[in-house]
């Protein structure tokens, strides 16, 4: 199956500047702007209609689906699709953080007190790509899966072979952003098709 990868659309963390935050942050009113452009510009590649739709439960995720999907698809919610825990740092600025700590984003398996690291993430998403996307990799149709920056720049990682440990992250994606992956059955392989944003 093709790839449907599409980050959130802005969120409340977004729009602050915090670290990551949590798994309620909500979109702001541009969040949900950005999510019903974004609807209107994957019908122009029709890219709308896809076989299955995976999720982050994290709300900001939850509700872009929800607002580009809408209640005419099953929507799969899974934790491995989550954004890094940043446990006691998820209320912090951005800015702050690395100010106070500029060596930590230098090591993808630092761990964030009372959450995880960039590493354990990747980990459960890489898991996720081995046990739910590969199995369907060779099937016809379309699947959209609705995440996070880092989530999304793993499973790009993943899919065209480069090491997620050596170069996290290797891609950033704008809020409202998507990534097309297509499977190339003569190279037996994924390969980067198409991306934009609104």
């Amino acid at each position: 199956m093709d790839l449907l990868l599409i980050r959130h659309g802005q969120s409340n963390a977004n729009a602050k500047g915090l670290l990551i935050s949590n798994r309620d942050d909500q979109l702001t009113e541009i969040g949900r702007q950005q999510s019903l452009n974004l609807a209107k510009t994957l019908e122009i590649f029709n890219f709308n209609k896809p076989s299955l739709i995976f999720s982050s439960p994290w709300l900001r995720a939850k509700q872009t689906a929800e607002l580009i999907f809408s209640e005419k698809y099953l929507i799969r919610f899974d934790e491995r699709l989550a954004e890094t825990n940043p446990g006691k740092f998820g209320t912090w600025l951005e800015a702050d953080f690395n100010l106070k700590y500029p060596e930590f984003s230098k090591n993808i398996k630092n761990e964030y007190a009372d959450g995880e690291s960039h590493f354990q993430m990747s980990t459960r998403v890489c898991n996720w790509v081995d046990t739910i996307l590969m199995p369907l990799s060779q099937e016809p149709g379309l699947i959209a899966i609705v995440a996070h920056g880092g989530p999304i720049s793993v499973i790009l990682q993943k899919l065209l072979g480069m090491k997620v440990e050596l170069s996290y992250p290797s891609f950033t994606v704008p809020n409202a952003s998507f990534t097309n992956v297509r499977w190339r059955y003569d190279l037996n392989r994924y390969c980067l098709e198409r991306v934009g944003h609104v």
